[in-house]
This record gives structure tokens, sequence and C-alpha cells, in this order.
């Protein structure tokens, strides 16, 4: 009967209570491609009614399911139990957030980074396009990775950056600043720069990929970072460029 079982030690938080944090575990009967969700909800139903954990559309979309599931950053909807291999599983909420309530998170520090970067379009004041604004092919291709991210946190639950300071934007965020700073429809693309130029900003990133290991949607934040570190060294060099190209013009007059 045993090998029949699934065993769940979830990390409760309730700041209500004394301890505020401790381990439940649940045992529930394996099925057949259930996922981890699936198993939540089922322990919730039958043994639980107290368990917390957030979710939504079930389908990958909407990032609410993220947790740890034995030390990985995981989405429940999408964890197929059986893959894992194992039959016991340690549940905890994503790390380097606020708690709320058992596995739900604060995501407001996230989502304050998300908007301190203006991610929308916006035309120089007081013009209106004419026509739909087109864009290469080649284009498109580079900049469709980087709007597949789904706000979940998961890489900021692996992020050593953001674990030590609270203020880094992060992965997820840097990745959707390059997005917009590529996009060629985007007027704006030096004022994103100045926005992510600082230790807060892609100078902040350690650059060890983690991120990009547990991204769900393959979503690649460290080349953002990198390139958007590129931009900003290109856009500093402008103004040398320019100088010394109005020397050179200079010199050539007066040889004429």
């Amino acid at each position: 009967m045993k090998d029949k079982l699934l065993t769940f030690r979830i990390k409760r938080y309730n700041k209500n209570k004394t301890p505020s944090e401790w381990i439940e575990t649940y045992r529930i009967e394996k099925k057949k491609g259930m996922n981890l969700l699936e198993a939540l909800l089922q322990i919730r139903d039958e043994q639980d009614g107290s368990l917390g954990f957030r979710y939504s559309c079930r389908g990958a979309v909407c990032g609410s399911c993220g947790m740890e599931v034995n030390g990985k950053p995981l989405l429940a909807c999408r964890t197929i139990l059986e893959k894992l291999g194992e039959d016991s599983f340690f549940i905890e909420p994503l790390h380097n957030f606020p708690l709320v309530y058992d596995l739900i998170i604060d995501m407001t520090p996230f989502f304050k980074h998300y908007s301190s970067i203006e991610p929308y379009f916006d035309n120089p004041e007081g013009t209106q396009p004419v026509s739909e604004f087109l864009m290469d092919e080649e284009k498109r291709k580079e900049i469709d990775p980087y709007i597949q991210c789904i706000h979940c946190g998961l890489c900021y639950s692996t992020c050593p950056a953001f674990g030590r300071n609270r203020e880094f934007l992060g992965p997820a965020i840097l990745a959707k600043a390059y997005r917009f700073y590529a996009d060629p429809r985007n007027e704006r693309f030096r004022k994103v720069l100045y926005k992510v130029n600082g230790l807060h900003g892609v100078w902040g990133c350690d650059t060890v990929y983690k991120c990009e290991r547990v991204c769900p949607k393959g979503v690649l934040p460290t080349h953002g970072i990198l390139k958007l570190r590129k931009g900003i060294l290109n856009n500093k060099f402008i103004p040398i460029k320019a100088f010394f190209k109005k020397c050179s013009d200079k010199f050539l007059r007066r040889s004429k």
C-alpha cells in the first residue's frame, strides 16, 4: 500500500500562530499523470481546508502557482509528479519574497520593480502615428523570447543578486527592459538604458545564469542583461565618438 502513496511535506506559514512556521505532512494516493496543483487541491479538499496556495489558469499562463519543489522553483500546474521520479516531496514557498500565508508570497516588490521601467511604448509628445509600425522579421525573432515572460517569479527565487539586494530589479524585469530596448518601434530606448544603468540594474547581476535554467517559458534574462550592458557602453561612447569626429573634420578643413 505504501508504494501507492505520495508524501507531501509542506512548509506552512501563518503570522497569527506561534510558531509562525511549521512543516505539515500529507499523503495521497498516487495517480498516473497527476500534477502538483491537482495534488494540492486534493489535499485541501479532502484533508486540510486551511492549506493556502495561489493558482488561476492551470495552464502555465498566469504564473501564479510558482513554488519550491524539493529545492527547485517550479510551476505547480505543469509539474507532473511521476516525472520527478520520487514519491516524497518537500513543498515550500518561493524564496526571496515576503510571505503572506503558507505557499502564498507577496509579489509587490516584483511589480514595483516592473512599473519602475515603464514597460510600454510612448510616442514623442504631440505626435501621432500615420500608419502601423512595421518590424523586420529578424528583429521580431530576437525580441520574441523576451515577450514570453509570465511574471511567475521563479527566476527571483533562484537569483543570488536579488537574494542579497531586494532593490535589484531582477532577471524578469531586466529581460523585459531589453525587450523594450531592442524593439525598433520604441522611441524611448535610451530612457530604458538610463533606468537600468546602475548596481540595482544590469551591473548588479552576477551572470550565473540560474534564472535561465528555471524559467518555464525559456526566457533568457542573463543574455538580455549582457546586451543591455553593451548598449549602455555603446551609448556612453557616442559623445566621445562625436568629439573625435568633430576634431577630425576640423583638422581636414584646416588642411584644405
